[in-house]
């Protein structure tokens, strides 16, 4: 048995298993940032898997009408980013 799987029992069996919240519901996270891709309405928040990217990067995949405000960092949503890494694959990176 590891350090991980004793840490797991033992704090199961203090009762301070910070996976589950009282009532064994849990809440919806409620986010406080959007996705600013023009058309996406999720949450861009670090907590849910969010990113922010430079506006030129963002502008290579999706246009500027596809972002819907011009700030230097753009914040994505986890999807978003996954759809611009998947677009952004083959290509060489900037350094090499």
């Amino acid at each position: 048995m590891g350090f991980k799987s004793r840490a797991r029992k033992r704090r199961k069996e203090t009762g301070e298993d910070r996976g589950t919240s009282e009532g064994g519901e849990s809440e919806e996270y409620e986010g406080q940032i959007r996705c600013d891709i023009t058309g996406c309405d999720n949450w861009a928040d670090k907590k849910v898997g969010g990113r922010k990217m430079a506006y030129d990067r963002a502008v290579e995949v999706w246009g500027s009408s596809g972002v819907s405000r011009k700030v230097r960092r753009v914040p994505l949503c986890k999807s978003c980013y996954r759809t611009w890494k998947k677009e952004k694959k083959d290509e060489p990176t900037e350094w090499s």
